[in-house]
């Protein structure tokens, strides 16, 4: 498996001309690696073109809307990286306190 695509394979596989790709990487303002002129498109970078492309070609979004969504999803995710953090705390502290309880009895 390749580490890195060309825009090239990258527009194909999103099924979307190149410039359409170019303008999607300027509006969400994505910034690719480049190794000289040529951009390297890693496997997470295809990945954010592809939600982008299924809310904008799939699912009808505008270019505002789909930008929203996207910034919504972060929010969330980074609310739920929180919430977990505090269970495995949680977890943490009840761990120890089920050891305490075993060890005096």
């Amino acid at each position: 498996m390749k580490l890195f695509y060309s825009t090239e394979e990258v527009s194909g596989h999103l099924g979307i001309p190149r410039t359409t790709l170019e303008y999607y990487l300027l509006e969400f303002k994505l910034n690719i690696k480049k190794s000289g002129k040529a951009r390297k498109f890693s496997h997470k970078d295809i990945e954010k073109l592809e939600r982008i492309v299924d809310l904008i070609q799939n699912q009808g979004y505008t270019l505002e809307g789909a930008k929203e969504k996207l910034r919504l999803k972060v929010k969330n995710d980074i609310g739920n990286e929180e919430v977990l953090g505090r269970l495995r705390e949680i977890r943490k502290s009840l761990v120890l306190l089920r050891d305490g309880i075993k060890s005096h009895n």
